[in-house]
């Protein structure tokens, strides 16, 4: 049974998405620090960066324009098998197994950062590819669960509406506080991977899994959200 809006399982969806956007912001910023300047969420990021690479800019960290290329094809593949899996619009969702999906991309990653000898530029876009897949999983599972102003992996869109709405409502706008745990949870997440990175991705990676894990949690305690159609 759904829980009603208002009532306290509503503050366990709203912490589930505050770790999945926490998580976001561990792996962009082990992603950017040590995986050849890509982000694994940020896509307009990925495609800026391509954009400079193509010119001949150099961006320095080992980046490639076919680091950014991977990402970016990657993350469009994840939101397509993201969607699927978590169900098309006026059909049953299955959010959970979206959700396991993105924790068995995670995991992968993990297992590969911490596998044996392989080639260096082959192991870093094998774990680009499978991080950029978990985030475009995540995106299309956040999107199917309808949860308004809740946006895990983009924060152009928070801030641009908080900051238009304060002048339209001429005050303070509605949901004003999850706009802006999205960014004070990417925030500090990026600043945890940066911290963490210095000692190894692996560690980023660690915190990021078990922050979706924490997160798969949550959202179970709350029953999961109905997702409008």
């Amino acid at each position: 049974m759904t829980p009603a809006p208002g009532t306290r399982a509503d503050g366990w969806v709203i912490g589930g998405l505050c770790l999945l956007t926490t998580a976001t912001g561990a792996l962009d910023a082990t992603s950017f620090l040590d995986l050849g300047r890509t982000f694994t969420a940020n896509m307009t990021g990925n495609v800026l960066l391509l954009a400079f690479s193509l010119t001949g800019t150099s961006l320095g960290g080992g980046s490639s324009s076919g680091g950014f290329a991977v990402a970016l094809v990657a993350f469009v593949v994840g939101a397509l098998l993201g969607a699927a899996v978590a169900g098309r619009r006026g059909r049953a969702a299955r959010l959970p197994a979206a959700l396991g999906l993105e924790v068995v991309l995670l995991a992968a990653a993990l297992g590969v950062t911490a596998g044996g000898s392989v080639d260096e530029a082959l192991r870093r876009d094998a774990v680009i590819a499978l991080l950029a897949l978990a985030m475009g999983v995540q995106n299309a599972l956040v999107r199917r669960m309808s949860v308004p102003e809740a946006n895990t992996t983009v924060l152009t869109t928070s801030l641009g509406s908080l900051a238009a709405d304060v002048v339209a409502v001429g005050g303070r706008p509605p949901r004003a506080g999850r706009r802006v745990a999205t960014v004070a949870c990417i925030f500090g997440g990026a600043v945890v991977g940066a911290e963490l990175q210095r000692h190894g991705t692996i560690w980023p990676l660690l915190v990021a899994l078990a922050l979706v894990a924490s997160s798969a949690l949550a959202l179970t305690r709350a029953g999961w959200p109905a997702p409008v159609d």
